[in-house]
């Protein structure tokens, strides 16, 4: 993923998408791709007619930008192309990813170049497109995604890696309730093989016919997710200071635990005001995660106690996971017994907050992780922090203790002369709390609505390949 996008014409697409992204207000429908997907409704505009007579009623939005590479692609969903407004984001969005990294090697006006081309790996490809697919699902995680195998071209080497990238997706497992995979290109084909000539212009663009085609190959996808109720995912915040912010992406929890559950097959989304590492300065540096929290750098249980009705103004978690108290430790002046007294009161402050705003939340209060020098204090807030997990949990709204202290080694850990985890210390971290809060999605999954395991069984929509 190129740290900028220096060309000015993707450059020029990609803000022209930001900004339409930014204005919509009624779009149900997103395509996302390259010129394939571009001519549906813009340049030459060749299946503009089939766009506005299929979509025109779901007010849909073209993402596509001609030329696009996955790696553009990447910068694009992680740089604003998927901002829409709260409450505004799309039903169904129709990826199609990946055919110009087989002969694409330079931006349009050449000011970056790519190791691509015609020996650029199949796997490859399809980890691009799989990639944009997940950044679809974390950052519009009540998007239903459909994600196309890449259409037949002209070229049969071309054809050949294009067809062996499909085959690796293709073969990966997916929740069809959120992703759903569709090769079409059967449909584009004659029987021995060759593309039919009257859906394509030039061996790789579609006429009109071919849109037609492609539309009539979606549509009963698309018409089932539209009927289909929303997704509803269990929505996370996770609350604490630098420990919960991060240095970086690898050295954050936050990272790790989106994978854990999501492995578990759990339907989530991390929610929160802040998106960043390092106070609020560095970018994620992966794709890989939801990267909203509720971490805030040098702020102490104090702050977060004052501001925990705030940062709740605009969203109401059905989980709250709190690593509180390490800034406390760090900085105070006061005697242990006072100084952790003074952090159990302003942690009873954030959960009596998040209660007020869901009376059902569920709550993982975690034991500290150790810090040199302290370890007599973390001990003794360690102990409070159980006592009071013990006697404020309900039926309505439990609370269970996530031990980030017990198996914590200061000298495997944590980051060189920091109190911050390195990244072994990260997924150690994440390890627990991925236990904890699989626990109190399944402890009572009924009364947040939902599946166990936070998913809604799917039903057969079409077949993979068609």
């Amino acid at each position: 993923m190129p740290g900028t996008i220096k060309d000015d014409y993707w450059h020029g697409q990609f803000q022209r998408v930001n900004l339409e992204v930014a204005r919509a207000d009624r779009t149900e429908l997103v395509f996302f791709g390259d010129s394939i997907t571009w001519h549906w409704s813009l340049g030459a505009g060749t299946g503009r007619e089939v766009w506005e007579k299929e979509y025109s009623r779901f007010h849909p939005l073209n993402m596509g930008n001609s030329g696009d590479i996955t790696p553009v692609m990447l910068y694009r969903v992680t740089h604003g192309n998927l901002d829409f407004a709260a409450g505004r984001q799309p039903k169904v969005a129709v990826l199609l990813c990946g055919t110009n990294n087989f002969g694409v090697t330079q931006s349009a006006g050449g000011a970056v170049r790519w190791d691509l081309g015609a020996d650029c790996p199949p796997q490859d490809v399809a980890a691009g497109a799989r990639a944009i697919a997940q950044v679809f699902r974390r950052r519009l995680p009540q998007t239903r995604v459909i994600m196309m195998g890449i259409l037949p071209v002209s070229n049969q080497v071309k054809w050949a890696k294009c067809q062996q990238a499909n085959a690796v997706n293709a073969a990966l497992a997916c929740n069809r309730n959120e992703v759903v995979y569709l090769d079409l290109r059967d449909r584009f084909l004659i029987p021995d093989g060759s593309i039919n000539q009257r859906l394509f212009t030039d061996g790789t663009h579609l006429t009109p016919e071919g849109y037609r085609v492609w539309a009539a190959g979606i549509d009963p996808l698309v018409s089932q997710m539209m009927e289909a109720a929303p997704l509803d995912p269990v929505k996370i915040m996770l609350i604490g200071d630098s420990i919960t912010e991060g240095l970086n992406s690898s050295g954050s929890y936050r990272r790790y635990l989106d994978g854990m559950l999501r492995r578990q097959g759990h339907l989530i989304d991390f929610v929160g005001s802040r998106r960043k590492h390092n106070d609020n300065k560095t970018e994620p540096d992966s794709y890989e995660y939801d990267v909203d929290h509720e971490g805030h750098w040098g702020r102490n249980s104090a702050w977060l106690a004052k501001n925990t009705p705030g940062l709740l103004s605009g969203v109401a978690p059905d989980v709250a996971v709190i690593h509180i108290g390490t800034g406390d430790l760090v900085s105070g002046t006061s005697a242990a017994e006072p100084l952790t007294d003074e952090i159990i009161g302003n942690i009873n402050k954030v959960v009596e907050s998040l209660r007020s705003k869901n009376a059902t939340v569920k709550i993982g209060l975690a034991k500290i992780i150790p810090i040199p020098g302290k370890a007599d204090e973390v001990r003794l807030l360690n102990e409070k922090i159980s006592r009071y997990a013990a006697a404020h949990s309900t039926s309505r709204s439990p609370v269970v203790v996530a031990d980030q202290h017990a198996g914590f080694n200061v000298a495997e850990d944590l980051a060189d002369g920091s109190t911050l985890p390195n990244p072994t210390g990260a997924r150690k971290m994440a390890g627990v709390f991925a236990d904890v809060v699989n626990k109190l999605i399944r402890m009572d999954s009924t009364a947040m609505g939902r599946k166990a395991s936070g998913l809604v069984p799917a039903p057969r929509l079409v077949p993979e390949t068609s």
